[in-house]
C-alpha cells in the first residue's frame, strides 16, 4: 500500500492528527537549530548558508542546515517541476515551513503555518551537472549608486573606511579600497540606515547586526568576506526567547532583501545604459 493510499483511508480527524504532529516535528527541528546559534561558529555557518539559499527565509535556513547541511540548491516539488526538471524518486523531502491565509471565525483573515517539503538540486535528476553562478562582477560598481548614495573621499577620521553621514544622505567612502572591501562598507553602512530606521534605534546600536548583513550580502556576491565579530551576537541571545533571536535575524535579513533590491534596480539601469551605448555605437 503507497502512502497516498494510506492517506485516502485515513479519516479527517487522522490526517489532521499526522499534520500536527508533522508540524510540531517542524517545530522541535527549529528549536533545535535556534539553540545551537549560541555557538559563533555555528552562527558563522548560518550566514554563509543564508548567503548561498539567498531567497529563503530565516526559519527554513535554519530547518535546511538541520537537515541537508550539505543542500546548495533547494525548491519545492512544483518549482523543480514546473522548470521541467524531474525529482529522483524515492528522495526525501526537506521539511520546511510555508504560509497560507485563512478564514476566521469573525470573518477576518489570519495567517497559518504548514510543512512544505524541498529538495535540493542534489536530489533532482540534473544533480551531475555544473550550474553556472550569476555574475556580480559590477556589484562595486552598482552599489556605489544605490540609496543613501556613495562618494569617495581620500580621508575618513578614525581611520574609518566608509561612514554614513545622516545630514547629507551620504555614504563617503575611502578612496582606492579593493572591490571586496568596498562592497562590504558600503553595504554594512547601507545595512545599518536600514536597521536602524526599521528598529527606531540610533545606528550606534545595530552596528553589529549590519555587520553580519554585510558579510551575508559580500559573500552572495561572491567576494571575499572580512572576519567579523560573531561572539558578540551571540552574546545577545542568551535569556531571550527563541523566537526573539529569529526575529532579530529576520531584521538583519530585512536589511539584507533592501540593500539587495536596490543593487539589483543599479544593475538593471546600468545594463540598460551598456546596451543604449552599444546601440549608438552601431
Amino acid at each position: 500500500m503507497t502512502g497516498n493510499d494510506v492517506n485516502r483511508t485515513m479519516s479527517p480527524d487522522e490526517y489532521s492528527e499526522l499534520k500536527r504532529q508533522e508540524k510540531a516535528e517542524v517545530f522541535d527541528l527549529l528549536s533545535d537549530a535556534t539553540q545551537k546559534l549560541l555557538s559563533p561558529d555555528k552562527l558563522r555557518e548560518y550566514a554563509d548558508k543564508q548567503a548561498q539559499l539567498f531567497n529563503h527565509s530565516v526559519s527554513n535556513v535554519l530547518l535546511i542546515m538541520e537537515q541537508a547541511p550539505e543542500a546548495t540548491w533547494v525548491r519545492s516539488y512544483d518549482d523543480w517541476k514546473a522548470d521541467g526538471v524531474t525529482v529522483l524518486k524515492g528522495e526525501k523531502g526537506i521539511k520546511t515551513l510555508g504560509s497560507y491565509r485563512f478564514q476566521k471565525e469573525d470573518g477576518t483573515m489570519g495567517m497559518g503555518s504548514k510543512v512544505v517539503k524541498m529538495f535540493d538540486v542534489k536530489q533532482t535528476a540534473i544533480r551531475d551537472f555544473d550550474i553556472g553562478k550569476p555574475s556580480y562582477s559590477r556589484v562595486p560598481e552598482a552599489i556605489m549608486n544605490v540609496y543613501p548614495a556613495s562618494v569617495e573621499v581620500q580621508e575618513l577620521p578614525d581611520g574609518e573606511l566608509a561612514h554614513y553621514d545622516p545630514d547629507h544622505r551620504l555614504i563617503r567612502v575611502k578612496a582606492g579600497l579593493d572591490p571586496a572591501t568596498k562592497v562590504f562598507v558600503i553595504s554594512r553602512e547601507q545595512a545599518t540606515y536600514h536597521l536602524a530606521d526599521f528598529h527606531e534605534v540610533w545606528h550606534e546600536d545595530v552596528r553589529d547586526e549590519a555587520n553580519m548583513a554585510a558579510y551575508i550580502l559580500t559573500k552572495h556576491y561572491g567576494f571575499e568576506t572580512p572576519e567579523i565579530d560573531f561572539v558578540k551576537l551571540t552574546e545577545k541571545y542568551p535569556g531571550k526567547e527563541e523566537k526573539d533571536v529569529r526575529s532579530q535575524l529576520g531584521g538583519i535579513k530585512f536589511a539584507v532583501d533592501r540593500v539587495d533590491e536596490k543593487v539589483r534596480e543599479a544593475l538593471e539601469l546600468s545594463r540598460g545604459s551598456r546596451t543604449k551605448e552599444d546601440r549608438d555605437a552601431r
